[in-house]
């Protein structure tokens, strides 16, 4: 990491913290240090970076990493990071949206499932989150910066106001662990909230959902209208999981869910069981007949 205080690296560059982007740049070494700790890092490893910034964190990674690819969407920090690694071989600066990358491609091409790692803005935490669920097989594990509150919601256990679609399914996806937070102080621009480091790692599924594309519609269907009842919610769009809406209550009785429960009452295991018995029921019944 530079030995520049963001701000006085950010003055020499010509440039300003784009609030568009949600920049906030990790101002301390030694965080930036226990976050590639996390990884746990090994020198065959490959990393793919989030967002790298200023290169608080793309430093200490180009050391311990055997490839380093970082995606940084400002171009204007895409090519300062460029000139900046110019002499490392291991590390490839792309201007590029994380959201839009293949994880999948490049554990293909070097026959090895990747590190993860970044301090994520905002605005695309939730979406890079369902993301890294779908390409779960790439991954090795993810260490990944949030808001503190996006945090509660990945990690809510059930009857909590927190509960809801991410922790469903990022926690049928990945056993998670939060790390340690960071308070304002430790970034430049200071935000307004604490930020949580949690930590990623794919798990095995008992029970697994036979079908996960219909443990996803399930799920946000559930939480669509969690005011209701979820056997209200579901009925509302009962087509879209291939049974009539009357049947829905006489269904959640079957599985031993009371069909007045709430959906951030019902756990993980409630929704697979669910989706699987929903996955069962439309490979045995003909077309028209649910």
């Amino acid at each position: 990491m530079s030995s520049l205080s963001p701000r006085t690296l950010l003055d020499r560059l010509g440039l300003r913290p784009q609030k568009s982007l949600g920049q906030h740049f990790l101002a301390q070494p030694q965080q930036a240090r226990r976050l590639v700790a996390a990884l746990e890092l090994a020198p065959e490893d490959v990393v793919v970076e989030v967002g790298p910034g200023l290169g608080a964190l793309t430093h200490p990674l180009a050391e311990e990493a055997a490839r380093l690819v970082a995606l940084e969407l400002d171009r204007r920090l895409a090519e300062f990071l460029a000139r900046e690694f110019q002499s490392h071989p291991r590390v490839l600066i792309l201007c590029q949206d994380v959201l839009t990358y293949d994880f999948t491609a490049l554990a293909r091409e070097v026959g090895r499932s990747l590190k993860v790692v970044g301090n994520l803005p905002y605005q695309i935490t939730s979406p890079l989150l369902f993301k890294l669920a779908a390409e779960k097989a790439a991954i090795e594990r993810a260490v990944l910066m949030m808001q503190q509150e996006v945090a509660h919601r990945l990690m809510a256990a059930p009857g909590g106001r927190d509960y809801g679609i991410l922790s469903v399914l990022l926690q049928y996806h990945f056993a998670l662990e939060s790390l340690f937070s960071l308070g304002p102080g430790n970034f430049y621009p200071p935000p307004r909230v604490t930020s949580t480091v949690v930590r990623l790692r794919p798990r095995p599924h008992e029970p697994a959902a036979a079908d996960p594309e219909l443990l996803r519609r399930l799920v946000r269907l559930a939480f669509g209208q969690r005011r209701k009842t979820l056997a209200n919610s579901l009925a509302a769009g009962a087509p879209e999981l291939g049974l009539s809406a009357a049947r829905v209550p006489g269904l959640l009785t079957a599985l031993g869910i009371d069909p007045r429960r709430r959906p951030e009452t019902v756990s993980v295991a409630e929704y697979v069981a669910l989706a699987n018995h929903l996955a069962a029921r439309k490979a045995a019944t003909a077309p028209g007949e649910a």
